[in-house]
Order: structure tokens, then C-alpha cells, then sequence
């Protein structure tokens, strides 16, 4: 029996034939997933890192405590 030979369904270099490059690097799942789990953990970082120096600027001027000056405390300092 003689080898046959079959056309691909869609040509390369025809791209209105439907065919579409997809890099290796954007088919490979893992990678996709673990880019995911990194960029929600930065995202979870910043919110962290934000409530937390809003929650500091809060405590900072809570804390603030002003004293009247009269002639003994200003000569004091």
C-alpha cells in the first residue's frame, strides 16, 4: 500500500484559513495559574500594606496629645 499523504486542515500561512499562532508560554496552564496566584497574592500585599499604614496615620494622630504652655513650661523647654 503506497504512503498517502493528507493536507492539514488549515494552512500556516493562510490566517484567513482561521488559523492562529498561540505562543507555548500562554497554552502552558501552570504557568498561567501560578502567574494568577502571584499577581492576587501582590494585589493582597498592597491592600495590606495600605490598611496598615492608614491604620498607623490613625494611631499616630490619636496619640497626639497637645499641653497648655504657660512661663514654667516654656522656660523649661
Amino acid at each position: 500500500m503506497p504512503a498517502k499523504r493528507t493536507e492539514p486542515s488549515r494552512s500556516l500561512l493562510n490566517q484567513a484559513a482561521g488559523f492562529k499562532y498561540t505562543n507555548s508560554a500562554s497554552t502552558n496552564l501552570a504557568k498561567k495559574f501560578a502567574d494568577m496566584r502571584r499577581a492576587a497574592a501582590k494585589a493582597e500585599r498592597e491592600a495590606a500594606k495600605q490598611q496598615a499604614s492608614a491604620a498607623q496615620a490613625q494611631l499616630e494622630l490619636a496619640t497626639v496629645t497637645a499641653f497648655p504652655m504657660n512661663r514654667k513650661t516654656a522656660n523649661a523647654l
